[in-house]
């Protein structure tokens, strides 16, 4: 297999271009930009991805390594079809990546942060509460992968739970587990 991880920025990995032995690709923050990355590594004949990087949690503290089973997007197509599906799209509410692991993995392409609640849709603080992560590439990265059949996993560590402040710290230590997780 000829594998490749996407990392949205070089400062979740402490601006590694390799991650045991492997190629990295920086995707950028938010869903066009992870989407764009995942179809420039099918591009370049990567078979396998591997996301990791930095999320947010309510549930999840600081520094846990989650490998994500399900992962969800923000689409809001309501009233013409339930939110998060995509309008004439079969089976598109989740993608499923690892029936072995419950963590789901709600992306989006809003920041969440609690001192601006009043901002964020119902819908959109559902989702936020009922799964057990949410960040910025997941879901766009996994949907690439369906299309074009690349086998793909997700790692993610809890930096956040919509407070900022250690995101750099808590990233340094999300890495550097992964990296052992990933041995």
């Amino acid at each position: 297999m000829k594998r490749v991880f996407i990392v949205a920025v070089p400062d979740e990995v402490e601006l590694q271009g390799k991650i045991l032995g492997c190629p990295v690709i920086f995707s950028g923050v938010g869903k066009i930009n992870a989407a764009m990355a995942a179809w420039n590594a099918f591009s370049q004949g990567y078979d396998e991805i591997i996301n990791i990087g930095s999320c947010g949690s309510l549930y999840h503290k600081s520094g846990d390594v989650l490998e994500v089973g399900q992962v969800f997007q923000d689409i809001d197509a309501t009233p013409l079809i339930e939110y998060g599906e995509v309008p004439f799209e079969a089976n598109s509410k989740q993608i499923v990546l690892n029936t072995k692991t419950n963590v789901t993995c709600f992306t989006t392409d809003y920041f969440y942060d609690e001192s601006q609640i009043e901002k964020y849709s119902n819908n959109y603080l559902d989702m936020i509460k009922n799964c057990s992560i949410f960040d910025m590439e997941c879901y766009a990265i996994a949907k690439v992968c369906k299309r074009f059949q690349i086998k793909f996993s997700s790692y993610k560590w809890v930096s956040d739970d919509g407070d900022a402040s250690s995101w750099k710290e808590n990233c340094k230590i999300g890495f550097n587990k992964v990296k052992e997780i990933l041995k």
